[in-house]
């Protein structure tokens, strides 16, 4: 569990104030929905979802926050990072099924990785992005002709929420093909904690990616532990079902701060 070195190798500007940051870091191994920690000596350690895997690089979608997203936005090609992981539960899926992916804000970039790898085996795939205005749209030109765009000003797309969106692109699909179809959600919660409803309206399943505050990734610290069944989401998660996550006492209600400190939605 040490970190490794990692070098970066470009920084990509996908967004208002997002960067997405490629490594050079062979055999990772990472799948879809699984998480790296990337440490920056004298600063601090903290999780980053992944973006993209090739077996040589990985890139991480980073939106500049506070002091680490800060410092790490000061970093040049050629700088190190140390890296540990990947950590946590995946995003899964079946050969040629269909698959639709619901991604709010940046939680787009890791389901840009999940339909790259769902195409190789031959999943046909829809990609639903939605963010409050068109200049925090994420991945947006990456399937051109499979992806439909919300924005809550109706700057881009559909006037509303993503999960409206969801909704729409459900009602077109009948009966039979709603067994065959799995719906990939990563974005802020409440977005996530909607979609889950809207396809279990459907009988559609669900896999959600829930974030939490997350200091070693493995399941020690127990700082990303969930009310009321204690289970860790760096293990356990972060991917979990749909029904499982509608289940959870605090799913799409509150989350907790790194003090313990319930914070509501």
């Amino acid at each position: 569990m040490k970190p490794q070195i990692a070098t970066l190798k470009k920084i990509t500007t996908e967004a208002n104030g997002v960067k997405g940051f490629t490594f050079n870091f062979p055999k990772l191994g990472s799948k879809p929905g699984q998480f790296v920690m990337l440490w920056l000596p004298g600063v601090d350690q903290k999780p980053f979802s992944i973006a993209g895997d090739d077996g040589k690089t990985f890139t991480t979608v980073v939106f500049k926050l506070k002091d680490f997203t800060e410092h790490l936005f000061k970093l040049k090609p050629g700088d190190p990072v140390g890296v540990t992981g990947p950590f946590g539960n995946p995003y899964s899926w079946k050969p040629k099924q269909h698959a639709i992916a619901v991604g709010g804000g940046y939680g787009a970039a890791p389901l840009s990785f999940l339909i790259n790898q769902t195409r190789k085996a031959k999943c046909s795939y829809e990609l639903l992005v939605g963010a409050r205005t068109k200049s925090l749209l994420l991945y947006t030109d990456h399937f051109p002709k499979h992806t439909f765009l919300s924005t809550n000003d109706g700057s881009s797309g559909h006037q509303g929420y993503v999960t409206e969106v969801l909704e729409q692109r459900l009602k077109r699909l009948s009966a039979a093909q709603r067994k065959h179809t799995t719906v990939y959600v990563c974005g802020p919660e409440p977005m996530e904690y909607a979609a889950a409803l809207v396809a279990k309206k459907y009988r559609v399943q669900a896999q959600i990616s829930i974030e939490r505050y997350m200091k070693c990734g493995f399941g020690v610290c127990g700082q990303c532990c969930v009310d009321d069944t204690g289970e860790t989401m760096c293990q356990v998660g972060p991917v979990i079902t749909g029904q499982h996550a509608l289940s959870l006492l605090e799913f799409g209600k509150y989350h907790r701060d790194k003090s313990g400190a319930i914070i509501q939605y």
